[in-house]
């Protein structure tokens, strides 16, 4: 990854470049459940016809199952998609998570925001869901502002006060940041970037927006002399422990080991 350093212009390597290449329902193609191909389909159909144009019917015949146990586990095709939502945010999330001992600089605001966004904006159903792209999800996406039911948007991730409160805690955030005021103008950072992203999928200006959004995040919000290696680890552990930007979000089938 690349991210703009804070004094000048130049750009210094930041991490190892992530594989943004996306499969889809690659979160859980090793668990050969009903539920598992039941989400797979929705995930396939979604991006071949979009949202608004399928029902259970189409979901239950892609997975090869009856439409009779789809809805032994879902009361509606709204609910299936949110697992969808929620199952591929939690892939992204495991990426992250397995990229972050790797580089003490992203357990920063701006680390996680340029990592987190190049990822979420490499999974078409992310992308969609974050960049309120109608023609994928209908008007299932994230709302505008920061109501987001699923907890799963880069601006109520980025800006969700566990997380800005543990960064503050390990010096890493201003301490006003941790204030309405602040997780305002955070969210209004990251929803200004992914608002530029629009439906676009262009490997390059994501790599641009997230260089530019984290450089805005790093220079507004965090402090201004430079932070301490033990920083960056006592946060690098407090995030593999407590893990803050995962969505609370439970899966309605959650895919397990056995046939369901």
């Amino acid at each position: 990854m690349l991210i703009t350093a804070r004094q000048g212009s130049t750009v210094q390597p930041f991490g190892n470049a992530t594989d943004d290449s996306f499969r889809p329902g690659q979160a859980s193609r090793d668990r050969c459940t009903r539920s598992a191909r039941v989400l797979d389909a929705v995930v396939e159909l979604v991006l071949r016809i979009g949202y608004p144009k399928i029902s259970v019917q189409d979901v239950a015949e892609h997975a090869g199952i009856g439409k009779g146990t789809v809805y032994k586990h879902w009361n509606s095709k709204e609910d299936i998609i949110d697992d969808v939502l929620v199952r591929e945010f939690d892939g992204v999330h495991t990426r992250f998570m397995a990229l972050l001992p790797g580089d003490r600089r992203i357990a920063t605001l701006h680390g996680t925001s340029c990592v987190l966004y190049r990822l979420v904006m490499a999974n078409p159903v992310l992308r969609a869901y974050n960049t309120r792209d109608g023609r994928v999800l209908g008007t299932h996406v994230a709302a505008e502002g920061n109501a987001d039911a699923l907890g799963i948007s880069l601006v109520s991730v980025l800006g969700r006060l566990p997380y800005l409160e543990l960064l503050r805690d390990n010096g890493l955030l201003l301490a006003p940041v941790c204030s309405p005021e602040g997780q305002l103008s955070v969210e209004a950072v990251v929803s200004g970037f992914v608002a530029r992203a629009g439906h676009a999928d262009n490997p390059e200006q994501t790599k641009e927006s997230s260089r530019m959004m984290a450089t805005v995040l790093r220079r507004a919000f965090e402090p201004v002399e430079p932070t301490q290696p033990a920083d960056h680890d006592r946060m690098t552990k407090a995030m593999l422990a407590i893990r803050p930007l995962r969505s609370g979000t439970p899966m309605r089938a959650t895919p397990t080991t056995g046939e369901r």
